[in-house]
């Protein structure tokens, strides 16, 4: 048997000679990628145990897509089970296969050291054991480039004559319609950004809201800034109250 050995689902218990994978088929990491981020729901990134006997250890994406290629004997922990990939996660894997696509077609000399490498993970026909974390994240980052994709495109055409709302410590009243949201680990809360009027605005805030949500702000300005992404302009905001509309 050769030192690459790649996973073949069909042929998975008839194996009798089994050594550790060095590297496995792409197209299965992908697929299992996808199923693990259907089974958690979401891209869990670290494990979660509980006391209660009740309530099943929460897998991260990364360790249920390891876990499942794992072949040593008594090496997996005994409440792991395996996600099995759907004909719907296949049809996902050939969509993030065309999405990833797309900067092949545009070249990678303008990316990202982040987003060359999660393309790279995906461009081969197998992958290594030690890059399965990665290709775990990959169902997650197509998810989110999409979004930051289209969110860009309404960005820079709807609101590229946005406006800095007063000047520092200015209080902030209106009506924002939340544009995107992202979770930071270290403040333990969401960075929001929205729209006033017509003008970008940002802020963070401990409570979740969905995108698209209007709601009632008051506000004090922190900063005025460009946001880099959408490259317009955008009022930093502190102490922020949201009320319902």
């Amino acid at each position: 048997m050769s030192a690459t050995t790649v996973y073949n689902p069909i042929g998975w218990a008839n194996r009798v000679k089994k050594v550790p994978l060095k590297t496995v088929s792409t197209q299965e990491a992908l697929a299992v990628a996808v199923a693990a981020q259907r089974v958690n729901g979401s891209y869990i990134k670290d494990t979660r145990r509980f006391s209660c006997e009740e309530n099943k250890t929460q897998f991260a994406n990364k360790e249920l897509v390891k876990f499942s290629f794992d072949e040593r004997p008594g090496m997996l922990p005994m409440d792991f089970e395996r996600p099995v990939p759907t004909a719907e996660d296949y049809a996902e894997v050939a969509e993030i296969h065309k999405w990833m696509k797309r900067y092949v077609m545009l070249g990678l000399g303008d990316l990202d050291s982040f987003k060359s490498e999660m393309i790279n993970s995906v461009s081969q026909d197998t992958v290594a054991i030690n890059n399965l974390g990665r290709v775990a994240f990959i169902p997650e980052f197509v998810k989110r480039d999409k979004h930051e994709t289209g969110l860009t495109k309404e960005i820079r055409i709807e609101y590229r004559d946005s406006q800095y709302l007063g000047k520092e410590k200015d209080v902030v009243e209106g009506v924002a319609k939340i544009l995107d949201k992202r979770y930071s680990q270290q403040w333990e809360s969401f960075n929001y950004v929205a729209v006033i009027d017509g003008n970008l605005v940002s802020f963070m805030n401990k409570f979740e809201h969905n995108v698209g949500d209007m709601k009632r702000i008051k506000a004090k300005v922190k900063a005025q800034t460009k946001n880099k992404m959408f490259s317009a302009n955008e009022t930093r905001l502190n102490y922020v109250k949201l009320y319902k509309v």
